[in-house]
């Protein structure tokens, strides 16, 4: 029972990070952050609404989701009598090539790479005391938003000064063409499939700091899951459903109240302290708000398992690692020279709807495989490395 929830909550993340990544890839004019583009009226009240219920939640759901399995690996090696680091070790090795081989070959917004550093850091915290990793997740996650918000206040008041304003000006219309400038998308329009993997390199190093910058929060919702996978909140989840609606109720109530300021402004305030604003939604609403849609979607699992969108939810999620990657092959094939070339082709709504139907589409791949095989290809490959043994793979009656 514990599994199929946990395997509905990582496919209703795959869905929002696929629709962020739809945004990124497909380079949509005016995908988020939009507010530095001239865009038509539905296109911005679309990306607005992105950035309020998409943005930052789904990639932090998935990071709590990756800290609860690996509780779940700890029990499992404890329970066999093995060795925990040498198995959680190959994990962490064979989750780092997987995120080096994706973004050489298919996208630099990989985030395996970050979680396999993070997976690792995790190992030292395995047998910390469950009030320690409580202190720890608080501290990873209020003291950046903190720092975030002296940041953004800060580059309020220095507008006040006359030399400090024209520094911020110049700041504001770096960042305007920055996020306007779609030349890197146009050399891998123009470019071949392994011309590409130059320029994903690039790209990917140019973006490096601002990818480690996620790791605190991503160690906080690893540590989150580690809490929960071994205390025993999850092992009862029947008789929690008190506590999931406290949960629910002020994690919807505080993070999209924090999102209606962060979207404002976004409407109001030059670009510098918007894209700022933008961030805090990284350390501080987006984790709130993923505790509130995990918290929302399993009380609404507990209610009626049988529902035919858990289903959904669930076989893709089953194939979490597979069907990540294959997004990004999917997606990468419909923008780039390579494949179909429709990269800075297409709207907010046109993106949106190709979004839907891929997901559909992995539904029914994940169905059709999972009739015949127990994991997904890369989970299988994962899992055989994990336990460095070969592990059948093939459903046995059929």
């Amino acid at each position: 029972f514990r599994s199929k929830v946990l395997d509905v909550l990582r496919g209703f993340a795959l869905g929002g990070i696929l629709i962020i990544n739809a945004m990124s890839i497909l380079a949509v004019k005016g995908s988020t952050p939009a507010f530095t583009i001239e865009i038509p009226t539905a296109e911005r009240i679309l990306q607005d609404s992105i950035l309020f219920f998409v943005e930052s939640k789904f990639f932090t759901l998935f990071s709590l989701l990756f800290g609860i399995g690996f509780a779940i690996q700890i029990q499992s090696a404890t329970r066999q009598g093995a060795k925990f680091i040498p198995r959680i070790s190959r994990r962490m090795a064979a989750l780092l090539i997987f995120g080096l081989a994706h973004i050489l070959l298919l996208w630099d917004g990989d985030i395996l790479v970050i979680y396999s550093v993070t997976g690792t850091l995790l190992i030292f915290f395995r047998n910390v005391g469950l009030t320690a990793i409580k202190r720890w997740i608080v501290g990873l996650l209020a003291i950046p938003a903190l720092i975030v918000f002296v940041i953004f206040f800060a580059t309020l008041v220095l507008r006040l000064s006359p030399s400090s304003a024209e520094s911020l000006r110049s700041s504001d219309l770096s960042i305007a063409q920055s996020f306007a400038d779609t030349s890197a998308t146009q050399r891998l329009l123009d470019a071949g499939f392994l011309e590409g993997v130059h320029e994903r390199i690039a790209t990917y190093l140019n973006l490096l700091p601002l990818l480690l910058s996620r790791i605190p929060t991503v160690l906080a919702m690893f540590l989150l899951g580690l809490y929960l996978g071994r205390g025993a909140f999850m092992q009862d989840l029947e008789n929690r459903k008190e506590s999931l609606g406290k949960i629910r109720n002020r994690s919807l109530a505080l993070g999209f109240g924090l999102m209606f300021l962060i979207v404002l402004a976004t409407k109001y305030l030059p670009t510098t302290s918007s894209l700022i604003a933008i961030i805090e939604d990284q350390y501080l609403s987006g984790p709130i708000l993923c505790l509130g849609y995990a918290s929302t979607l399993t009380l609404e699992y507990l209610k009626n398992p049988n529902r035919k969108i858990f289903s959904g939810f669930a076989i893709v999620g089953r194939m979490a690692l597979t069907n990540y990657i294959l997004q990004s092959l999917m997606l990468a094939a419909l923008s780039y020279g390579w494949g179909f070339g429709l990269a800075l082709q297409l709207n907010g709504f046109q993106v949106l709807l190709i979004s839907i139907f891929l997901y559909f589409a992995q539904i029914l791949f994940s169905y059709q495989w999972l009739r015949r095989f127990n994991f997904g290809p890369l989970e299988w490959i994962w899992r055989c490395v994990t336990y460095w043994k070969w592990i059948p793979n093939k459903v046995q009656n059929e």
